[in-house]
């Protein structure tokens, strides 16, 4: 509960804050090592389920079977063909949020931001209670460089899922991003705390200027004494 209280004040906060305090300018290197790390997940946090039990259209699966076949985010030849193959699918099966969601994806491998926000605008509303479209909704407002927006998310994200691993480690980026430097900070130990081998929060942490020393191994569990 205090959890959502602070995140709530620091929303309510945020226009204040950037009419207080204007943030540097966006330093390039540091906004593609953000962009780099963002075109990862989506192959981790799509979801392995993507036909839901109530959407079973075989021509609409056939669909997103080829978009994924060319789908460069899963090593295909052809985003335009992806685009065009998840387009189907969404066609023929309108409520599959995953299929927008995969849609939005490809959509952002082309750097066509405005139809990719849509589209998990669209996947959002038909699942409201899913984190990853709400992470995904935040990422592609940073594509668009609205990086409070892409707070915004980021922090409703984890009101859903307190321990969304890729919420909080892009919170810590759009709070570096926005000039809040011990704030970007706090969240990207917190990501290590419970992923100690995060590279990206190791990354997000030493663009801050923080030293970071590996965690200690847990030592070894006792062994039963052999028997006699």
């Amino acid at each position: 509960m205090l959890y959502r209280v602070a995140m709530v004040s620091l929303i309510l906060c945020l226009p204040a804050m950037a009419q207080a305090a204007a943030p540097p300018a966006v330093d390039c290197a540091q906004c593609r090592a953000i962009c780099r790390e963002g075109a990862k997940p989506y192959q981790n946090d799509l979801g392995d389920v993507v036909v839901e039990p109530a959407h079973k259209n075989k021509d609409a699966q056939a669909a997103f079977i080829d978009a994924r076949r060319k789908d460069p985010a899963f090593g295909g030849p052809d985003v335009a063909g992806a685009v065009d193959a998840y387009k189907r699918a969404v066609l023929l099966d309108n409520d599959n949020a995953q299929y927008r969601n995969y849609l939005a994806a490809a959509l952002l491998w082309a750097g066509r931001v405005d139809e990719a926000i849509y589209n998990l605008e669209q996947a959002n509303n038909l699942v409201p209670s899913e984190p990853k479209f709400v992470v995904n909704l935040g990422y592609a407002h940073h594509r668009r460089g609205d990086e409070t927006r892409a707070l915004l998310y980021y922090t409703r994200a984890l009101m859903l899922d307190a321990r969304n691993l890729r919420a909080r480690l892009f919170l810590g980026y759009a709070l570096e991003m926005l000039g809040y430097r011990d704030e970007a900070i706090t969240e990207l130990k917190k990501v290590l705390v419970q992923d100690p081998a995060n590279d990206g929060a190791k990354a997000g942490l030493r663009r801050l200027g923080v030293v970071v020393v590996p965690m200690p191994m847990a030592p070894p569990a006792p062994q039963a004494p052999a028997p006699r």
